[in-house]
């Protein structure tokens, strides 16, 4: 035994009887690896992808152990760290259709045919919602590669160098895109659900009307196994009209941004409430978009619409989990449960953050922006309820409406 390892055993020891409580992917991921290129007669990516020993997860795991030191190194490079962002409309998809092409073409997929449509709807899905946001940002010139998003430039001037560089490295570089991989999550889950356990609801489609047309080595399933049922079709609407409510509020917050700077007339400036050298200054505005963002459309219900329904989307791709049957506790343990509504809260979390360093630059350079957080709540409808109901209790209503209507 090598030196190295005579030293590396003692602090290995302690952890080996919890490495089985690793996900399956993780832990064969670099055995699975090393034997098939040690073994297979000409070995290269596409034949690892096909080999009956890779996981199904393999592929959009080593896509992300790539892209995390490439995102890395670009921004450290370029010093513009956004690379990340501009990957949003396509990671997760393409996580996902990595799983499903891994289920159309490797040899051991068969056993999982009876969930292929699910996948293909909740791939379609992915597909208008990449494609949506991938307009939306074409239209923002977001893909400038000189252009950075406006709250890294903020955050770089509130924090030190060193500090500012932790963030890069651990939230930016790293979490994010883990984050983007965990959202195809649980489309896996859908791969691997058994059909013993898929639930048979209303107008539920069975496995024989599609087995025809698939190859033999998918007839793998009892023909009555039900693959999908009303309750996807509903679901589906569900996901249609919140990728509605989301682009109908990127359109209306893209619309006021437009005129507002493109406006000739006279402008404004609100006072601040409390004088502070920390953060951006108050900025004038047109007079004829007081108080300089927008109140009106969804954003007189919620002020983030459009973050919110992001949100709500990839709760639906979970929800499609519940959907598709109820799990005993050997498939829905553990690690796969967390895998399902997991990313969707680490989703809220990252929001949850980016939302708070938003709202903070807003209001110093629109004060008023303290009166529309007292009238409308943050992501929901429900939260605007209980603002109304403080404001009118305490009676700062009318003083807050009167600010933002001048």
């Amino acid at each position: 035994m090598s030196s190295l390892a005579k030293m590396a055993l003692p602090v290995l020891k302690p952890a080996m009887p919890y490495l089985a409580r690793l996900p399956t992917s993780l832990l064969t991921l670099v055995p699975s690896a090393a034997f098939h290129f040690t073994s297979h007669p000409s070995p290269n990516p596409w034949t690892y992808f096909l080999d009956p020993l890779t996981h199904p997860l393999h592929a959009p795991m080593l896509f992300t152990a790539f892209m995390i030191p490439l995102f890395y190194f670009m921004g450290l490079i370029s010093g513009n760290v956004g690379w990340v962002d501009r990957s949003w409309p396509f990671y997760t998809p393409l996580c996902s259709y990595m799983i499903l092409l891994w289920a159309f073409l490797n040899p051991s997929a068969g056993v999982y045919a009876h969930n292929l449509p699910r996948l293909v709807l909740m791939m379609t899905l992915q597909l208008i919602w990449s494609t949506r946001l991938f307009g939306h940002a074409l239209k923002r010139d977001f893909y400038d590669l000189t252009s950075e998003d406006y709250r890294y430039t903020q955050f770089k001037k509130l924090v030190p160098n060193w500090l500012f560089q932790l963030v890069h490295i651990f939230v930016i570089a790293l979490a994010q895109p883990l984050l983007l991989f965990a959202l195809a999550l649980p489309f896996h889950a859908v791969l691997v659900h058994p059909p013993s356990e898929l639930q048979s609801g209303a107008m539920a489609l069975p496995y024989s009307a599609i087995e025809r047309y698939l190859p033999a080595r998918f007839q793998t399933a009892p023909g009555s196994t039900p693959v999908l049922h009303l309750g996807d079709v509903a679901l589906t609407l569900v996901a249609l009209t919140i990728l509605y409510i989301e682009a109908k509020a990127d359109r209306q917050m893209y619309a006021y941004q437009t005129s507002k700077h493109s406006s000739n007339g006279e402008t404004t400036v609100s006072q601040p409430r409390h004088s502070t050298r920390i953060g951006p200054k108050p900025a004038p505005f047109p007079k004829s978009h007081h108080p300089g963002f927008i109140t009106s459309g969804l954003f007189a219900w919620t002020r983030h619409p459009n973050f919110a329904a992001e949100q709500l989307f990839w709760v639906s791709q979970a929800l499609f989990v519940v959907v598709a049957g109820n799990s005993s506790q050997v498939t829905r343990s553990g690690w796969l449960v967390g895998s399902i509504f997991g990313p969707c809260f680490c989703l809220s979390l990252l929001f949850c953050a980016s939302t708070f360093l938003t709202e903070w630059i807003t209001e110093r350079k629109y004060p008023l922006y303290h009166s529309y957080r007292r009238l409308v709540g943050q992501f929901l409808p429900q939260e605007t309820f209980l603002c109304w109901l403080w404001s009118t209790v305490t009676g700062s209503s009318a003083e807050h409406r009167r600010a933002l209507k001048r």
